[in-house]
């Protein structure tokens, strides 16, 4: 499984990713400092959001240059409109759909049935699942693991979990989001000095774009 995904990965990225200049494979470390759109000058934020017709994300918006990298990489589109909606809830059919895309499990063009059925063909979701849902936080933790090889690191001491709700997870998913943090894909709220992942908060197209702009970063 790990081999399989990281030739899928190697792949993937290379033909998905217009700004990412390396292979992103399990063991990489997953940061801002490799994140292509934070790292992106605000002058070219703009430009990139204009080009792109996107018109609810402003070039200052923490989330904004991760935006323009899965736009310009036809992960996720504005509407017709003009309005990306970062904000907005994902649901498990797009939440699914990008990264089957990212993984190049499914094609560009796929609708989020399309890729729902490649994603279980691949044995990388549910056979069971339904996109007709929200997709909280844990659940695209939980499917980030298991694409991406990591090892769960077994946590049994709250002072060892990153995050202040230890009691918000189960085991499993405590060991997933620990070895998701160390690799720096997962950072959560700090607020106040205090880091919380809330697991069960349903995940926003912002976030969505920040997760797999790390994804894509080049090491």
């Amino acid at each position: 499984m790990r081999k399989w995904t990281a030739a899928l990965l190697a792949a993937a990225v290379l033909a998905t990713a217009a700004t990412a200049s390396a292979a992103t494979v399990p063991g990489a470390v997953y940061s801002d400092q490799q994140a292509a759109g934070v790292n992106k000058p605000i002058v070219q934020i703009q430009q990139d959001l204009q080009q792109a017709g996107v018109k609810d994300v402003k070039p200052t918006d923490w989330f904004a240059g991760s935006v323009t990298v899965l736009v310009q990489s036809g992960l996720l589109k504005p509407a017709p409109d003009g309005e990306f909606k970062p904000e907005a809830q994902v649901g498990a059919g797009e939440g699914i759909a990008v990264f089957a895309k990212v993984l190049g499990v499914a094609a560009k063009d796929d609708t989020d049935d399309e890729a729902m059925t490649k994603m279980k063909e691949a044995g990388l979701v549910d056979i069971h699942a339904s996109i007709e849902r929200d997709m909280s936080r844990v659940e695209f933790a939980r499917l980030l693991g298991k694409a991406l090889g990591v090892e769960p690191v077994a946590i049994t001491n709250p002072a060892d979990f990153p995050f202040a709700d230890f009691d918000e997870a189960t085991p499993e998913e405590r060991g997933i989001l620990k070895a998701l943090y160390d690799l720096g894909i997962f950072k959560g709220y700090l607020v106040d000095g205090v880091r919380t992942f809330r697991p069960g908060n349903i995940l926003t197209r912002a976030e969505l774009a920040i997760l797999v702009d790390r994804i894509l970063g080049t090491h």
